[in-house]
């Protein structure tokens, strides 16, 4: 190998004494990690032991004939040498390759890329080797992603159950879009439905299946949404914290929306935030579930009020299912009966129309609202401290401020700002 790292050619060394020493290259490439210096192949530890699907058996199958032909060119080149009485150079060897091993004769010596195979065994495939950790290439799937790829899984059986990698192309997006339409999903679903297939396809291709050029030149539109997702300001989580609430379990579930408002947790962490991970009365430090990164973020007054009211602790643990009914009761109880335009789930279909706000009122409304309450004051990098968010791009994502709101806040900072230094 000339290469150290990624695809080089098997290079062919005759080095019989001092005054002859030949390099050539082979017809022969290989993925550098993939070569067995040692015994000079393609290292067996890449063939799984009892391969149970396609993609594994067609890899054992591929690094056999591998080597078997490179052991052949061996032979072959070992039988001329010692057939000419070792009165060789390096002409006589370019064209004993050349003449035996062109390019149309070595075809079999590359990965078939004719094989196809049906997509939702693509899909489990997928699955099964992304849920491993791959040090340096991927994290595990997580449960959520792997429920995902399923229910795509499902559609596209629902579709055509024999439907294989190969028949993926523009006809098939076509009706795909189509199909999903009918059964009332939305626009953004089905572009996020179609971007995850595009992924599958890749991956069919990187393993040397048949596949569409089609796919890869995909690209995506979403029509721009006609309304912007539901926040809290500062004098609706008042509202909340004040209002008189008849049940115990609605006062917990007020004060995880408020926690969750004031910190821009993902619910996942949220509802599983522990006093225990409270360090210097006001710092809170914990590991995120959905991207397994160390967070330490700060505790405002509000959250501490909280706390003291429950002698330190964190409100009762509950579902995620019931966060979101009894949440919605609590912002019914406040008053936010607002009519806004938003998106319902109605019969797990989102269906836009005008709401009372209360109606609207999700989990999500905390991350949300969060970082369109604070992002104005904190600047990204303080409101990505507590989101974990890893690019600008997604914090403004989350910003449901308008241009003329975002206007009036740096007006009212730079005022501020001006007061402060006592400038006219």
């Amino acid at each position: 190998m000339r290469k150290k790292i990624g695809v080089a050619k098997i290079n062919f060394r005759y080095h019989p004494n001092r005054k002859t020493d030949i390099t050539l290259a082979t017809p022969f490439s290989i993925n550098v990690e993939h070569w067995d210096s040692k015994n000079e192949k393609y290292s067996e530890i890449f063939k799984r032991r009892n391969p149970k699907n396609e993609i594994d058996k067609n890899n054992n199958k591929y690094i056999d004939e591998f080597n078997l032909k490179l052991n052949e060119f061996k032979i072959s080149m070992n039988s001329f040498i010692i057939s000419n009485n070792y009165q060789i150079d390096s002409s006589k060897l370019k064209n004993f390759i050349s003449k035996n091993y062109s390019t149309d004769k070595v075809k079999n010596v590359q990965r078939s890329s004719q094989s196809s195979i049906i997509i939702s065994e693509l899909i489990d495939n997928y699955i099964e080797e992304k849920s491993v950790l791959a040090l340096g290439k991927h994290k595990p799937l997580t449960q959520a992603s792997i429920n995902k790829f399923n229910v795509i899984k499902n559609k596209l059986n629902k579709i055509n159950s024999k439907l294989q990698v190969k028949e993926i192309n523009d006809h098939f997006r076509d009706k795909f879009t189509k199909w999903s339409e009918n059964e009332k999903y939305s626009e953004i679903t089905i572009v996020k439905e179609l971007k995850i297939i595009k992924t599958f396809i890749k991956y069919a291709k990187s393993k040397k299946h048949k596949v569409s050029d089609d796919v890869s030149e995909w690209i995506f539109y979403v029509t721009p949404k006609k309304y912007k997702y539901p926040t809290l300001n500062l004098a609706e989580l008042k509202k909340i914290e004040l209002v008189n609430l008849e049940h115990d379990y609605l006062d917990n579930a007020r004060d995880w929306l408020l926690i969750g408002c004031y910190t821009g947790l993902r619910v996942s962490d949220l509802l599983n935030t522990n006093h225990t991970e409270i360090l210097e009365e006001d710092l809170l430090s914990f590991t995120q579930k959905k991207t397994k990164d160390k967070v330490t973020m700060i505790l405002l007054p509000p959250i501490k009020k909280i706390l003291e009211k429950r002698n330190g602790l964190f409100p009762r643990k509950i579902s995620d299912q019931k966060f979101n009914d009894y949440i919605k009761k609590v912002c019914k109880n406040a008053g936010l009966t607002e009519i806004i335009l938003g998106g319902k789930m109605i019969d797990k279909r989102k269906v836009v129309g005008n709401y009372q706000k209360w109606e609207l009122v999700s989990s999500h409304i905390c991350r949300r609202s969060y970082v369109t309450i604070f992002r104005p004051y904190f600047g990204d990098e303080g409101v990505m401290l507590n989101t974990g968010h890893k690019t600008q791009a997604m914090v403004a994502i989350y910003d449901q401020n308008s241009e003329l709101d975002k206007a009036k806040k740096m007006k009212n900072k730079i005022l501020n700002i001006f007061e402060t230094l006592n400038i006219d």
